[in-house]
C-alpha cells in the first residue's frame, strides 16, 4: 500500500508540473503578443478603426498603386470669388439739373453730350418771382444805405449834443434791420444758385431782368436733357443731368454665403467678362447691410477711377474678389475627395499598409479644394492618389468579409 501511495504522489506531482508548464507557455504567448500589439510601429488610430473602414494593402499592391499622400494643415484660406458687377455714376460725381422757382425757358446753351464746366451757364429761365426776389433785394440795398447813413449822421449829432441818445438808438435799431432785411434778400438768391457776382452786378444795373441762369455746378458731360425751349418748367422740376465720368461706382452683387468672407479693403479685379486679359484693379470700398429686394443680393460696393472713360454707367462688368477666411479652415485638393451615396469620403494613412476610409464634413467648395469642417484633424495624412482605387479595395474586402 505504501508503494501505491508513493507511486501515485508522483503522478499527481508530474500531471501539476505538466499543468503549470503550460500555462506558463500560454501566459508567455499572450504577453508576447500583446507586446507586438502594442508595438510603437502601430498607430494608436489604428484601435479605433472600424473593421468595415479598414483597407490593408500586401507589399505588392502597396508597389503598385504607389498612393501618394498630403500632410493634413489648416491656414486662413484665400478665396477668389467671381461676381457680376453694374456701373453706376459715383456720388460727387453726378449732378442733376433742376429749377429753383416757377418760369419759362428761355434759353438751352448745351445740348446732351456736350462737354461742361464747373460755373457753366447751361439755361436761362424767364421768370416773375426772379424778378421780385431781385426786387426785393435792390429795396433792401436801398434802405440799408439810408439807414446808414442816418445811423451816422445821428451818431456826429449826438457827439455835439444836438440830438438825443434814444434818437440814435432808434437808428441803430432800424439800420440793424435794413442790414438783415439784406442778407436774407441775399441769401434767397443765392439758395436759387445766383452766384456772388451776379448779385453785385444787380446794384449797377439800369432795370431788372427777370431771367434766371442756371449754371453747372460739377465739371462733365450733360446728360438726359429733359426740356425744351420755351417750356414752362415748375419748381424743382428736372431739365437735365451731369456726369463726371472720371470717377465711376461699381456695384457687385454677391450672394449672402459669400458675402460674409467679404471685407472692406479686399482687392477687386474688374473686367468686361470673364477671364478677360484687360482688367483694372480696385479694392472693395463698402458693403451694403442688407439685401437688396430685387435680386436677394448683398451689394459690394466699387469706387473707381476710369481709365479713357473706361467704364461707362450702365455697363455690365465681371469682378473677381480676392479675399480670406476669418479664421483657419482646413482645406483638402478635390482629387484626395470621393463620395460614397451622398456622403463625401476621404482615405486616411494610419500606417504603411493600412488606410481608413473617413467620412467628412464638407463646409464649402471652392476652386479645386474642399473646405471641411468636420472629420480631419492637424498632422493627418491624406490619400491624394489612388483614391478609386482604395475605394475598389474597400468595396471588396466588404464583400470578402460577407
Amino acid at each position: 500500500m505504501k508503494a501505491f501511495y508513493a507511486k501515485t504522489k508522483i503522478a499527481l506531482f508530474s500531471i501539476l508540473m505538466s499543468l503549470l508548464l503550460i500555462i506558463s507557455s500560454c501566459r508567455s504567448k499572450t504577453e508576447t503578443a500583446q507586446k507586438v500589439n502594442s508595438s510603437p510601429d502601430t498607430p494608436p488610430s489604428l484601435s479605433g478603426v472600424k473593421p468595415e473602414n479598414l483597407i490593408k494593402l500586401s507589399e505588392k499592391e502597396k508597389s503598385e498603386l504607389k498612393v501618394q499622400t498630403i500632410l493634413v494643415s489648416s491656414s486662413l484660406q484665400k478665396y477668389n470669388i467671381a461676381v457680376p458687377g453694374v456701373v453706376f455714376p459715383a456720388p460727387n460725381h453726378i449732378s442733376i439739373i433742376s429749377t429753383p422757382i416757377d418760369g419759362r425757358i428761355s434759353k438751352i446753351l448745351v445740348q446732351e453730350g456736350d462737354p461742361v464746366k464747373l460755373g457753366q451757364e447751361l439755361f436761362r429761365i424767364e421768370s416773375l418771382e426772379f424778378g421780385n426776389m431781385v426786387s426785393e433785394y435792390l429795396q433792401a440795398v436801398s434802405e440799408e444805405t439810408f439807414q446808414t447813413s442816418r445811423f451816422q449822421r445821428l451818431e456826429q449829432l449826438v457827439e455835439q449834443t444836438i440830438s438825443s441818445k434814444s434818437e440814435l438808438d432808434r437808428a441803430r435799431s432800424d439800420f440793424q434791420r435794413a442790414k438783415t432785411s439784406v442778407i436774407a434778400a441775399v441769401s434767397k438768391l443765392k439758395a436759387i444758385g445766383v452766384p456772388d457776382k451776379e448779385i453785385n452786378a444787380f446794384k449797377t444795373a439800369e432795370s431788372i431782368d427777370p431771367t434766371l441762369k442756371i449754371h453747372s455746378p460739377i465739371s462733365g458731360i450733360l446728360d438726359q436733357r429733359s426740356v425744351e425751349l420755351g417750356q414752362s418748367v415748375n419748381a424743382l422740376q428736372m431739365l437735365a443731368r451731369v456726369l463726371d465720368i472720371s470717377h465711376v461706382l461699381v456695384r457687385g452683387y454677391v450672394s449672402p454665403e459669400d458675402a460674409r468672407f467679404i471685407a472692406a479693403g479686399d482687392s477687386v479685379k474688374i473686367s468686361r467678362r470673364q477671364n478677360d486679359h484687360l482688367a483694372m484693379n480696385a479694392v472693395v470700398t463698402s458693403i451694403n447691410p442688407g439685401l437688396d429686394e430685387n435680386n436677394r443680393s448683398v451689394i459690394v460696393n466699387v469706387l473707381l477711377a476710369t481709365d479713357q472713360n473706361w467704364p461707362k454707367p450702365g455697363e455690365n462688368l465681371h469682378l473677381s474678389i480676392e479675399t480670406a477666411s476669418r479664421t483657419e479652415v482646413i482645406t483638402i485638393p478635390m482629387d484626395a475627395l470621393t463620395y460614397e451615396g451622398n456622403d463625401p469620403i476621404v482615405f486616411v494613412q494610419i500606417s504603411e499598409l493600412a488606410y481608413e476610409k473617413r467620412k467628412v464634413d464638407v463646409q464649402e467648395f471652392r476652386d479645386k479644394y474642399a473646405v471641411v469642417r468636420k472629420g480631419l484633424e492637424k498632422n493627418e495624412r491624406l490619400a491624394s492618389t489612388q483614391i478609386f482605387s482604395l475605394k475598389a479595395l474597400s468595396r471588396f474586402d466588404k464583400i470578402a468579409e460577407e
